[in-house]
């Protein structure tokens, strides 16, 4: 058999005890930092019929989410709004406490519903994850950033500091989701911290960790992944299992 196939096939187990183990398991989404304003790189203008965007910073979470310049703001989680005044009274009542909020907006005279959220769309869409990038630092070229949280993430690793490097590598994979050794560390920081809380008695966060680490673990078993990269995998997967069955028999 295959070390891929193995490595498969422990995944597959472990998924399976994880279940039979708890029937409450929940997602929990991974954060970083303090919460930006959702509407972080937007300009916008009065107009008669309401907030008129003027323009849209490329690559910023309103892009993503297909707010455009020319569109007209009438309408936040509910709340209508006309003027600039109650755009930012509204902005800054989200700022810090959600992550989340839909806008109605009128493009070309026609009402559309656009959904604005923190969370880093390219990790959401390539990995299946929920996580609030560092809005702070950024990079022109895609390619750079993801070197440059891949060395931070290191530097945490060598330090044995596990959560900070697992955020270094969220914003790896945020500026390039393609960075499978990227992806790689993030699956195996996921499975560390797993046992780390289980050995400390937070069930309910060691069951969010190893649930987030399985998603990716998923997305990677579709990768073109060396037997080396599978069988670092396997390893991680077996020493999990053993920490959850012994957590499952303390008395």
């Amino acid at each position: 058999m295959t070390v891929s196939r193995i490595s498969y096939l422990v995944f597959r187990t472990s998924l399976f005890v994880l279940f039979l183990l708890s029937a409450t398991c929940f997602k929990s989404p991974v954060f970083a930092g303090q919460l930006p304003s959702l509407f972080r790189g937007v300009v916008v203008a009065d107009s008669p019929e309401g907030v008129r965007v003027i323009s849209v910073e490329e690559n910023s979470q309103a892009y993503f989410a297909d707010l455009r310049p020319e569109d007209l703001v009438i309408q936040i989680d509910g709340t209508s709004v006309k003027t600039i005044d109650e755009f930012s009274r509204v902005s800054q009542d989200l700022k810090g406490r959600t992550i989340k909020a839909s806008m109605v907006i009128l493009r070309n005279g026609e009402p559309r519903e656009v959904t604005l959220h923190l969370y880093s769309y390219p990790v959401l869409r390539q990995w299946d994850l929920t996580f609030v990038p560092e809005h702070d630092i950024r990079f022109a070229e895609a390619e750079v950033g993801a070197k440059y949280w891949m060395r931070l993430g290191r530097g945490f690793l060598e330090a044995g500091k596990p959560e900070p490097a697992l955020n270094a590598y969220l914003n790896a994979l945020h500026n390039d989701p393609r960075q499978l050794d990227a992806a790689l560390q993030v699956a195996r920081l996921l499975l560390e911290l797993t046992q780390i809380r289980l050995k400390a008695q937070q069930l309910p966060e060691a069951l969010a960790a190893f649930k987030q680490g399985a998603v990716v673990l998923e997305h990677l078993f579709e990768q073109p992944l060396a037997s080396d990269q599978l069988a670092a995998i396997k390893t991680q997967l077996q020493q999990t299992l053993l920490v959850l069955k012994a957590y499952h028999q303390a008395p």
